[in-house]
């Protein structure tokens, strides 16, 4: 009853800032901090990351939303308590970029990625991971279906033991860049949706529930969690970019949150780690 009666101060703070954006209850509102931390599952690099190809392209569009294309993004996930953000982020990269390759949609499998990329590439299982380790893996092995492999850490926050069958798998990720600037961003997202980083350990992103996230809510830009940018817009006022989470339907707007696209390392600091497979 504490934490949710906090909850409701910091929601009641948030909408008072007349901001773009609009707070509101969730499922974690009587979440301790504790809780909610588990679901965060970034660790912020120190080092620049200069070995990754660049992207660079020129945006050819006023915006893009390719849940408005057919198969390209998939339904909201959720990834329950386990730090397993960066894995839910690059299974659904891959899925799109299967459909934008001429594929039919495939529902691919996160706790693959958890169990067997666990200790490899620097990832952790629950305890968190990156998207472009993620992809390492899936360079020598095959995604397989959510089906195949069902999603089981998000009730007790502990991996699997791998039992990944290349004779199930659906396909590899050839190649894998980096995109940086806001320009290029906007370019490559019209391209394919893309996995981003965000800063999700605050009031702003754990209570958001519509409109559209800017520098005037002081969002911090020190990344933790992992999820999937599937476009961008403008509202007439600022560009923005259109995220999805995996923190089921029930959080944000409908599991999606827009943030305005900034400058530097963006709003939440969402320009800093943006990648997208090839498949």
């Amino acid at each position: 009853k504490q934490v949710f009666a906090l909850t409701a101060a910091n929601i009641e703070e948030l909408n008072s800032r007349n901001t773009f954006m609009t707070a509101g209850h969730n499922q974690f509102s009587d979440w301790t901090d504790e809780e909610y931390f588990s679901m965060l599952g970034l660790e912020h690099k120190e080092e620049e990351d200069t070995e990754t190809p660049l992207f660079e392209g020129v945006s050819n569009t006023t915006g893009i939303d390719w849940r408005d294309h057919t198969g390209v993004v998939t339904p909201v996930k959720d990834q329950g308590q386990c730090g397993s953000c960066w894995a839910f982020s690059a299974t659904e990269s891959v899925e799109s970029a299967y459909v934008l390759a001429g594929n039919t949609t495939v529902v691919m499998a996160p706790q693959e990625l958890v169990d067997c990329s666990k200790g490899l590439f620097s990832n952790h299982g629950c305890s968190g991971g990156w998207y472009y380790y993620a992809w390492k893996w899936l360079g020598d092995h095959k995604s397989m279906r959510e089906s195949d492999y069902p999603y089981t850490s998000g009730v007790d926050g502990k991996e699997t033991k791998c039992a990944y069958d290349e004779s199930k798998g659906v396909t590899n990720v050839s190649s894998y860049q980096q995109v940086k600037g806001t320009d290029n961003i906007k370019a490559a997202l019209e391209q394919q949706p893309v996995s981003v980083a965000v800063s999700a350990g605050n009031n702003v992103f754990r209570n958001y529930t519509s409109g559209v996230v800017t520098e005037a809510d002081g969002c911090p830009t020190r990344v933790d969690h992992a999820i999937q940018a599937v476009g961008w817009g403008n509202d007439g006022t600022q560009d923005y970019y259109i995220v999805r989470n995996s923190w089921n339907t029930t959080w944000g707007d409908k599991g999606y949150i827009k943030i305005a696209t900034g400058d530097g390392k963006g709003v939440c600091g969402i320009n800093q780690d943006v990648y997208f497979p090839t498949i």
